[in-house]
């Protein structure tokens, strides 16, 4: 028999269904502030943290079920990107996987945020060396994007200029890398961190073909929109106050070239964990100055200290790898240690054919 939900006995319904309704309601402004709580993490360089509040809003979106596997992906995408900027490179590239399966699955295959998702995993799995799937990635999300979102170009060419870089493929690295900061410039500006890291790809890109006087400038216009953006002790801004000290090194300026160097080492120094990589590679190019400097045991010193770290962070970026080991078979090579030389440069030869 049918019961007819009258008086109190509908009123007690309404009731636990509107109390249903508002669990709901706080559960996800619970994960939406947790969401917003690891973004600030990651401002202040708190991955730790930050992968705390993501994890704990993941917890929450997948409890709510199917209906939040975007807000999920979303997340997924952030922990993601902090992770890699944390140095763990695996945990990220998997986050950004599961995110794009529920984007795909939730979203659609051209909707705004899968294609993000996309131009994510094309950065991440060139940082593990997974280049066939870079790839295939910086492709698929540079259709779509050409094609409904001209804003996002940019950035995605970017990831094809590195790859062109890690293949050795200079001329179509230079081509991306220049399309990249124009398309950056055009849909996000001049003040905007796409700008700032296209102009340090370009700069990075002249620094390796030996065009230092045409380098120097674009690693400063970085380095200003860093510290603008970012604030004076962002290791970002670090590592690019390194790298401009390194095309001045090869110009020649070796008293601004320390400066900057000692600088850049020097506010390393002070960052966590997650940025022991970008302080060996700031020790590798003091150490390279100290050696023009004929200053050998300094530069012993930073390249050997350097190398352990890299030896021992086994997703730190390989091209980094690479560099101090050259540079340690430099040192090996003034000591008369050509043994131990050869081996040093035989790593290195190895990891470029690897990556």
């Amino acid at each position: 028999m049918k019961r007819n939900l009258t008086g109190w006995g509908a009123t007690a319904v309404l009731i636990c269904f509107l109390a249903s309704g508002y669990a709901q309601s706080a559960q996800e402004q619970a994960a939406l502030s947790l969401h917003e709580e690891g973004r600030a993490d990651v401002a202040r360089g708190d991955y730790a943290q930050a992968e705390r509040a993501f994890g704990e809003a993941l917890v929450i979106w997948r409890s709510l079920g199917p209906r939040y596997e975007a807000h999920t992906a979303s997340t997924l995408i952030t922990l993601g990107e902090a992770l890699h900027q944390a140095g763990k490179l695996n945990e990220g590239q998997s986050a950004l996987e599961e995110a794009l399966l529920l984007n795909r699955r939730s979203l659609g295959p051209k909707h705004a945020r899968t294609v993000m998702n996309l131009d994510s995993l094309c950065h991440a799995y060139q940082f593990v060396g997974e280049l066939q799937r870079a790839e295939a990635t910086c492709a698929e999300a540079l259709v779509l994007e050409r094609e409904l979102y001209p804003d996002l170009v940019g950035r995605t060419l970017l990831g094809v200029s590195l790859l062109r870089r890690r293949q050795g493929r200079f001329d179509e690295a230079l081509e991306a890398g220049e399309e990249s900061l124009r398309q950056s410039l055009e849909a996000k500006g001049e003040a905007s961190m796409d700008a700032a890291v296209a102009y340090e790809n370009v700069a990075a890109l002249h620094l390796q073909a030996g065009h230092f006087v045409r380098a120097i400038p674009l690693f400063r216009k970085a380095r200003f929109l860093y510290e603008r953006l970012l604030g004076p002790t962002s290791s970002l801004l670090a590592s690019v106050i390194s790298e401009e000290g390194l095309a001045l090194l090869e110009d020649g300026q070796l008293r601004q070239a320390e400066i900057n160097m000692a600088q850049s080492v020097g506010m390393l120094a002070e960052t966590g964990p997650s940025d022991e990589f970008r302080r060996a590679a700031a020790e590798t190019n003091l150490g390279l100055l100290r050696l023009r400097q004929k200053k050998v045991a300094e530069s012993e010193r930073l390249l050997t200290h350097a190398l352990n770290v890299q030896d021992r962070m086994k997703t730190a970026p390989k091209h980094n790898f690479a560099a101090t080991l050259r540079a340690l078979a430099q040192v090996r090579k003034v000591q008369h240690r050509d043994t131990e030389s050869a081996e040093l440069m035989a790593r290195a030869a190895a990891i470029d054919v690897l990556r």
